[in-house]
């Protein structure tokens, strides 16, 4: 952490002082003081500290997590080594810059935030702002789960736009992830609709019941059957609509046409290019 190395040489200037203290002479304490000071102030800071110095400098994910990106994510795999290198650093600035918190688990491992991550930056790669900020609190359950909001259910996700928390089964989001095709990716899901409340002014193309039998022509997935699998009701078609755009991008544009002109517009992307998504420049 750049705020723990930053801290070093003021941890060791109230070392000193206060051996001096100890071993030569009283007085010497109060020299201890700026130096817990400003050990007090880069604690308060370190956020900020780390933030700035990560985007100036941004990490690259490790092999292990890399490995995800690799074997699992077909998006991942079509993009030019420039920006396959600019994905893994936004998806590792991600997972610094949010909060990541387990519930009926020891702790969210690093793959699990990986994922998340991932899912994230998949919807947010055509634009400056990544982030999606509004939403920084992700509470991970390892199994479907009941919530204030829906107490009766044990469900697999959803977002609660109150407290900017996103919640999820960590079942479910690894299967979805690891086996797209046949478990619906809850990780885009919840994030299509944390992308769609954070940007209200955009003009999200129109819907109709009609697109469910068609978007389970592209996936298989049946409108039903995914409505099951998140145990929700009613499962919002958008958000749908979002998660077959990046999971199927061929089958989608060859169904859907215009829309998927327009969520690639939307997105400033279109995921089912070989080389780079991004259409133009960063929006």
């Amino acid at each position: 952490m750049p705020a723990r190395i930053l801290s070093i040489p003021f941890v060791l200037g109230a070392i000193l002082f206060l051996f001096l203290a100890w071993e030569a002479h009283s007085s010497y304490s109060i020299y201890v003081v700026p130096f817990v000071i400003a050990l007090a102030f880069i604690y308060i800071l370190s956020p900020q500290i780390n933030w700035w110095w990560w985007t100036r400098r941004p990490p690259d994910m490790p092999p292990k997590l890399r490995g995800l990106l690799e074997r699992h994510l077909p998006y991942y795999q079509h993009l030019a080594d420039p920006e396959k290198l600019r994905f893994r650093r936004r998806v590792r600035l991600y997972m610094e810059a949010n909060d990541f918190m387990a519930k009926g688990m020891d702790e969210v491992t690093e793959d699990l935030k990986a994922v998340a991550a991932i899912c994230a930056v998949q919807l947010t790669f055509g634009r400056k702002d990544f982030l999606l900020s509004k939403f920084e609190h992700l509470i991970f359950f390892p199994q479907p789960f009941p919530s204030p909001q829906y107490p009766k259910n044990y469900h697999a996700s959803e977002i609660y736009e109150e407290d900017g928390a996103i919640l999820f089964s960590a079942e479910q989001l690894m299967k979805g992830f690891l086996e797209p095709h046949n478990f619906y990716n809850i990780g885009l899901h919840e994030y299509a609709k944390v992308f769609e409340r954070s940007y209200p002014e955009f003009g999200f193309p129109p819907l109709t019941e009609d697109h469910w039998l068609e978007l389970q022509q592209i996936s298989g997935f049946s409108q039903a059957w995914i409505q099951q699998w998140i145990n929700l009701d009613p499962i919002p078609l958008r958000p749908v609509s979002i998660v077959h755009f990046f999971t199927w991008p061929a089958a989608f544009q060859a169904q859907l046409p215009e829309l998927y002109a327009a969520y690639a517009r939307l997105f400033n992307q279109s995921p089912g290019k070989a080389g780079t998504p991004v259409l133009g420049e960063l929006v």
